[in-house]
């Protein structure tokens, strides 16, 4: 015969799977998550013609439209997507995707060198 404590156990039991069974869940989403945050990229075998293959990519008719369109449509959304989902979510090759986070990562670190070279610095310092 079962009591109102029996029943009360069970229902504690069960809530406790479930917490347990949830926790899980969002430990394993979150490993996703780390994962795609880590680029491997396995670049054995290039042997100096990653250069020429980065160039090859530059000279598509329609590279330069692609990259302000994730400049400008992208980015600000997400600034940490990776070449991996920013390759789902527009549609090009993965190879592309890459190549365009990394001239937007060039050009925003020249931007940022540009302003710091432009600050208070004094070009007239002489000896005496």
């Amino acid at each position: 015969m079962t009591t109102l404590y029996d029943y009360i156990g069970d229902n504690d039991k069960k809530v406790e799977e479930e917490r347990i069974k949830e926790e899980q869940s969002y430990n394993a989403v979150l490993t996703k998550i780390h994962k795609q945050k880590l680029l491997n990229i396995n670049f054995t075998g290039f042997d100096g013609r990653l250069s020429d293959l980065i160039d090859g990519i530059r000279t598509i008719p329609n590279y330069n439209n692609l990259k302000g369109y994730v400049r400008e449509n992208v980015l600000p959304d997400n600034p940490e997507i990776s070449y991996e989902k920013l390759s789902f979510k527009t549609g090009i090759h993965e190879g592309v995707a890459l190549v365009i986070l990394y001239d937007l990562y060039n050009d925003k670190l020249e931007e940022e060198l540009k302003d710091l070279d432009e600050e208070d610095i004094d070009r007239d310092f002489r000896y005496d």
